[in-house]
């Protein structure tokens, strides 16, 4: 099962980070290509909310959240249903923790998951990944310029 991770330090408090994400419905404002997202069964703080990520062109993927501690600044997902890509049993987290007397914030995304993929497609698809993860820490970095 691989996993890919990104991480960027961001120049705010840890508080205000963990403002902008902790609402698992907020983050069409800083997912790449800002996604319409809708919730059933909840609303963006509850555990086993299911979160439907759509996109422009019409693809979408589900999540549902698994796990937020707001004492560690983390929230875990699971992708649920049929993806667009070549894998399965994906599970996503986020944590957040502050930087020295908490001016700033080290933001690490992780995804893991299984895919059917060939060695060397399964290389090149990790590498997406993670730049996936990383341009969306990037416009998460630009809510606190």
């Amino acid at each position: 099962m691989p996993i890919v991770s990104a991480s960027r330090v961001i120049d705010a408090p840890v508080v205000d980070v963990w403002g902008a994400i902790r609402d698992f419905g907020s983050h069409s404002q800083w997912i790449e290509h800002h996604p319409a997202i809708s919730l059933e069964g909840g609303d963006g703080l509850t555990i086993g909310v299911k979160r439907r990520v759509t996109y422009g062109d019409g693809s979408f993927f589900d999540e549902i959240l698994t796990a937020m501690d707001d004492r560690k600044w983390l929230q875990e997902y699971d992708v649920v249903g049929d993806l667009p890509l070549p894998v399965y049993n994906v599970i996503g987290a986020m944590q957040l923790y502050a930087i020295g007397s908490g001016a700033g914030t080290f933001v690490e995304r992780r995804l893991s998951y299984d895919t059917p993929l060939s060695e060397e497609d399964a290389v090149a698809f990790a590498q997406s990944r993670i730049d996936l993860l990383a341009a969306g820490l990037g416009l998460l970095a630009d809510l606190f310029k």
